[in-house]
């Protein structure tokens, strides 16, 4: 089963009770926080102490097939005691088109691997993948996706209409989840400031929470002081700023696109100009 979905609803997924999941996309934040997620939902349900955790980060096709073996041996290693188990095979590089996936034994490793999965007692035992990339063309992703559930996250794109109100509903909830509250200016300034990347964007909201202290509430002040603003986020706040014809916001954007092209060799006051024309 397939669920396309993006940062802003990582809190909000589909539930995991089939006993295989995937995590994969290009958002390398956002897939690692679900996978992190659901392994933590498995043990806590499960118990025991019998959980694994395979890194499956390959340079060659060696190690590929090592980190194939070791999810075998845990697979068929059952639990003590009649408790669960839960095996990661974390952050893993060979499912897609990268070289050590293209080598004819890691192709028929996943195969063997994806017949054996099909036929796999699963009982107490659970199986989360997370991965980058993946060929969904594939035998082996075909496997998870009809035997289990699979998540891809994509993250947010510039090119994307709603991604500044999908990157405000999750820095609201990731505000909440800390215990505090955001004005609805802050917010937006924090948005414009950190743009459509997840990674900083918890990053950032983490440093203003600890910013505030006892404080309930986390005011544009706090952002203003605390929060960097990117260059993706700049260029984007310097148009909008004409777009809206806020001519303070305007020379206060410009200002800070003036200092920085002191530093970059590759921006010029002409690029500046053309890039405000082209929005």
């Amino acid at each position: 089963m397939n669920q396309s979905t993006r940062p802003s609803t990582i809190n909000s997924q589909p539930s995991t009770r089939r006993p295989v999941a995937l995590v994969c996309g290009e958002d390398e934040f956002a897939v690692k926080q679900r996978a992190r997620q659901i392994y933590q939902q498995w043990t806590e349900k499960l118990g025991g102490l019998d959980h694994e955790i395979i890194e499956a980060t390959a340079t060659n096709s060696g190690e590929a097939l090592r980190a194939i073996a070791r999810l075998r041996e845990a697979l068929q290693t059952l639990p003590f005691f009649g408790s669960g188990k839960a095996v990661w095979l974390r952050d893993c590089n060979f499912l897609g088109d990268e070289r050590a996936a293209q080598t004819q034994a890691v192709t028929e490793a996943l195969a063997e691997l994806a017949q054996e999965l099909k036929e796999f007692a699963w009982q107490n035992v659970r199986l989360l993948v997370s991965a980058g990339k993946v060929d969904k063309r594939k035998v082996f992703y075909k496997t998870l996706d009809k035997i289990g559930t699979t998540e891809s996250l994509d993250g947010w794109s510039v090119n994307d209409r709603d991604w500044a109100d999908q990157a405000e509903a999750w820095a609201r909830r990731a505000v909440q989840t800390r215990g505090k509250q955001i004005s609805e200016a802050a917010l937006a300034e924090l948005i414009a400031r950190v743009g459509p990347h997840a990674r900083q964007l918890d990053s950032e909201v983490e440093k203003l929470c600890l910013y505030v202290g006892e404080r309930a509430q986390v005011q544009e002040t706090d952002v203003a002081a605390v929060c960097t603003r990117n260059k993706t986020a700049r260029a984007f706040a310097l148009g909008d700023a004409l777009g809206d014809r806020d001519l303070p916001g305007v020379l206060r954007r410009l200002d800070e696109e003036l200092w920085d092209l002191q530093f970059d060799r590759d921006k010029s006051e002409i690029g500046l100009l053309y890039g405000l024309i082209s929005k």
